[in-house]
């Protein structure tokens, strides 16, 4: 038990660490970073500026380390979209996503358990055949097409529900059943096992 746990952590790492370097490596896919972040029009000085001043002068192994130390002490850098810290814009936001995951997983286990138990109940009837075509619809929609899909309909034809914003509870509506509904059919498969 033990070496299989040890194992898993080790591919863990690996996978992790795979992610991470790929991750960076993007920077560099559409060209040279410091003549996009100094803008158009930028003289050459500008852009040897913003090498400096970024790191990008360094070889990409030095300037992986530096961001590999400084995004494990928690420094995950600057946005210049929102002039603020990475990481505040990061625990600004968390609540509103830790609240809406768990709406989502209210909405799963809200729909999933009472299909689930009442497939278990009549199995082969008209009910479980409907909870399993719910099963195979959550399972195989993607969540983006099922959320622009509530959006089209409850949000825009209907103007049942708002699209934007977190103001008000029923702002959590459509995406926790965007979310939710793809969770739902594992959760019912599970109760009516």
């Amino acid at each position: 038990m033990l070496y299989y746990t040890l194992k898993r952590l080790g591919v863990a790492v690996l996978v992790a660490i795979t992610v991470s370097v790929l991750s960076f490596s993007m920077i560099y896919l559409s060209g040279d970073p410091a003549v996009a972040l100094a803008g158009e029009g930028a003289s050459n000085e500008d852009i040897e500026n913003v090498r400096r001043v970024y790191g990008f002068d360094r070889p990409i192994i030095l300037q992986y380390g530096s961001w590999l130390v400084q995004a494990l002490q928690g420094n995950l850098g600057h946005s210049n979209y929102l002039k603020a810290p990475v990481a505040s814009v990061i625990f600004e936001r968390l609540p509103t996503t830790m609240l809406l995951g768990a709406c989502s997983l209210a909405f799963a286990l809200l729909l999933a358990i009472p299909l689930g138990v009442i497939a278990a109940i009549k199995p082969n009837s008209i009910l479980d055949r409907i909870a399993l075509s719910i099963a195979v619809v959550g399972q195989a929609m993607p969540s983006f097409w099922f959320a622009l899909t509530l959006i089209l309909w409850l949000g825009i034809t209907w103007r049942l529900l708002p699209i934007t914003g977190t103001a008000s509870w029923k702002n959590f509506i459509m995406p926790s059943m965007a979310l939710g509904y793809y969770l739902t059919p594992a959760v019912m498969r599970l109760t009516r096992a």
